[in-house]
């Protein structure tokens, strides 16, 4: 039990012996300086295509939203003016572009229905 120390009894020995306490530093890990310059140039261009995009489409669709998201597209539309219905067209667009398996899958699924 007498081997037991708590920090400040180690404090009180090395200021006895003289000797600075041994601090344990925890490395810091900053990021580079100009990650977030990146990150702010990157926003803005991904700002730009959404402001870019063009809805073209007549159709109506009805959507449910959860209050977190719908929340943040109203923030987004003051903050930026955004609208909803850009951001949503333009997400869906590109979600589809970077996963063409699905519009495979689809086509390939119709060919097979029977009608």
């Amino acid at each position: 039990m007498s081997g037991i120390k708590s920090l400040a009894d180690e404090l009180r020995d090395s200021m006895r012996k003289g000797k600075p306490p041994q601090a344990k530093e925890i490395p810091s890990v900053e990021p580079p300086k100009d990650t977030p310059k990146k990150k702010a140039e990157a926003l803005d261009r991904l700002f730009e295509s959404i402001l870019n995009h063009e809805l073209t489409g007549r159709e109506k669709l009805l959507l449910r939203l959860d209050d977190k998201t719908l929340f943040l597209l109203k923030q987004l539309k003051v903050a930026k003016g955004i609208d909803m219905n850009k951001i949503i067209a333009y997400s869906l667009h590109l979600f589809l572009k970077t996963h063409p398996e699905i519009s495979r899958y689809i086509k390939e699924h119709i060919k097979t229905l029977d009608l």
